[in-house]
């Protein structure tokens, strides 16, 4: 059993609950987008894995798509997903977060108090934040449940605790890519589409031995995505002709998480205007 909370579930519950309580802080708990498809074959697959580390530095603009279920020993398996946009021009993220299993304690909660919203679950365990770097977050009140009559808040009590680098940093992505790149049993089976980019499809089984092996940083990096990593670790990997890893996919004997960029150089979102905010 994950003894220990991957940081993405945990900042993310942390996120969700600041906004659908109205603020009150629990004390606890890429590339060239136009990149060719790849020639059948082409390049050597260690090579591939190699460089992976070195073509995550330097990515500023980017949409990820991230995907987690993992079992809870409280709630059963939860799973939650993540749309995390980043760009460079205005510098701001917005992150959507979808927690439905959270959204049904939040449903329960509202019929035990008799405070029914008439929300759904999903739309009870969603969330949107934009956090302009230097500035405020920007909370959305797309479901209603706060008391404003614009569609965005910005002031929500302990809403800066919420960091967009506490749920997925970028710069960790290299270590978690190169703890990969010395798996000895690794092979490619095909090439496939993602986001419109071709990619070489590679897979391979990281054994408890080379998880042992990691660096700390290494180690920490890959915790943070799927907490503690019990047994093995099955890996795949869509990359590009120039290195870069289009989708990434883990599970170890408890916990599965997928990755998918797109969009790369190419995100951009609205920054709200003044008059479509409320001062909390």
């Amino acid at each position: 059993m994950n003894t220990r909370m991957p940081a993405l579930l945990t900042a993310g519950t942390l996120a969700l609950t600041l906004t659908a309580c109205g603020g009150g802080a629990p004390e606890e708990e890429p590339a060239n987008e136009a990149a060719a498809t790849p020639e059948e074959g082409g390049g050597n697959v260690l090579d591939l894995v190699a460089g992976l580390g070195e073509s995550t530095q330097e990515i500023d603009n980017y949409t990820l798509d991230m995907e987690m279920v993992m079992p809870d020993p409280d709630m059963g398996e939860i799973d939650m997903t993540m749309t995390y946009e980043v760009m460079n021009d205005p510098e701001a993220t917005q992150i959507t977060m979808v927690m439905p299993f959270l959204g049904e304690m939040l449903l329960g909660l509202a019929e035990t108090t008799g405070t029914g919203t008439g929300l759904t679950a999903e739309e009870l365990g969603t969330s949107i934040l934009i956090v302009p770097a230097g500035g405020e977050v920007l909370v959305s009140n797309h479901n209603g449940l706060q008391e404003v009559d614009t569609p965005w808040m910005r002031g929500l009590q302990n809403t800066d605790q919420v960091n967009p680098d506490d749920m997925f940093d970028i710069n960790t992505l290299p270590e978690v890519v190169g703890a990969f790149s010395e798996i000895e049993q690794v092979e490619e089976t095909g090439t496939e589409e993602i986001s419109g980019v071709g990619t070489t499809v590679i897979e391979g089984t990281m054994t408890s031995e080379e998880i042992e092996a990691m660096s700390t940083e290494q180690r920490s990096a890959v915790d943070d995505l799927m907490g503690d990593v019990t047994g093995t670790l099955n890996v795949s990997f869509w990359i590009t002709d120039d290195g870069f890893p289009m989708r990434i996919d883990m599970a170890d004997d408890e916990a599965d998480i997928s990755m998918v960029f797109s969009s790369i150089d190419e995100t951009s979102f609205e920054i709200p205007s003044e008059d479509e905010i409320t001062d909390i």
